[in-house]
């Protein structure tokens, strides 16, 4: 007799309840009728997989072995079912993740615009780790993520992704009456002189990349607030209590805030789109990406910093012609 699911959850059923009764309730089988198929797959594989003991069903060392290898199985089937049902999802509920502010509002208005896709629900989250394990999942379509240019690896098994942009800077924010609001582009050591309002320290992936570049540059950042909401952060700095790091694509002179440069540029991250092979994300990755490319040159007059990286170096990304 050759194993099936159908008997490796039976085995896996017995195992959690201890009890053949018990797990005929769960599996909706009849007591005897599970005792018959266990006596079998105990047949086939030339061995005992249960003890009776007082305190029921107990796996053999036989049974162990068998059980473990069971769950594994059961598992990968149960993970490759919700990817074959997401790439059956219609193409017209995409859901985006990331936390990349306009150009992941921009891409979802984008998508929806599609004949080839309806709808696209937004999934913010500020760790892109989360993200990406959405992503490999299944409970996310689409990702736009900023990575820090950190050694270690990110994408999880069964995600691939495309480069938008290899190296795009983080500029400051900062109140419009601060007295560094003057400078075009800031020291990062100015920075330092004041306090600044992000991640706690050495927490995630971005604050680890920020800490080894103030140690590069011999500069130790004052960070006495730690927000966890981005109203609060943005009040820190309105009220002029901090500074902050923004993203390049950040709007200029809203509600007293305004966005500035970093001097030659010491911080950067890699922006990449992320999605599962097999899908129609994967399938229209091309132009999704030069969506994105299009959203970025559409930014132009957001700020005078993201100006002048444009024109140095961000249209790079800009296909060619």
């Amino acid at each position: 007799m050759e194993l099936e699911l159908r008997h490796l959850r039976a085995l896996v059923a017995i195992a959690d309840a201890h009890s053949l009764i018990r797990a005929a309730k769960v599996l909706h089988v009849s007591q005897p009728a599970l005792s018959g198929l266990l006596r079998r797959v105990e047949a086939s594989v030339g061995g005992l997989l249960f003890s009776r003991s007082p305190t029921g069903c107990v796996p053999t060392a036989l049974g162990a072995d068998v059980i473990a290898d069971a769950r594994v199985v059961l598992a990968g089937m149960s993970a490759l079912t919700g990817r074959i049902g997401a790439r059956r999802e219609p193409a017209g509920a995409l859901r985006v993740g990331g936390y990349c502010g306009f150009l992941h509002l921009a891409l979802s208005r984008w998508l929806r615009d599609q004949p080839w896709c309806d709808t696209a629900s937004v999934h913010e989250d500020q760790d892109e780790t989360r993200t990406l394990a959405g992503v490999s999942a299944g409970a996310l379509d689409l990702a736009l993520v900023y990575l820090a240019p950190l050694p270690d690896r990110v994408l999880p098994d069964g995600v691939e992704s495309v480069v938008v942009h290899s190296r795009e800077p983080v500029f400051v924010i900062l109140a419009r009456d601060h007295p560094l609001a003057r400078l075009d582009a800031i020291p990062l050591s100015a920075i330092a002189e004041h306090p600044w309002a992000d991640d706690p320290p050495w927490t995630t992936r971005w604050s680890v990349y920020l800490q080894d570049v103030c140690r590069r540059h011999g500069v130790a950042l004052d960070q006495p607030h730690r927000p966890q909401c981005l109203a609060t952060l943005l009040d820190l700095v309105r009220a002029g209590m901090a500074l902050a790091p923004a993203l390049a694509t950040r709007e200029d002179g809203q509600t007293g805030i305004v966005v500035r440069a970093i001097e030659d540029a010491p911080l950067w991250q890699e922006l990449r789109l992320c999605y599962r092979p097999g899908t129609v994300v994967a399938d229209r990755i091309g132009e999704i990406r030069q969506a994105v490319a299009r959203d970025y040159a559409g930014r132009q007059g957001c700020s005078a910093a993201f100006d002048l990286w444009w024109r140095e170096r961000g249209r790079e990304l800009l296909p060619a012609g």
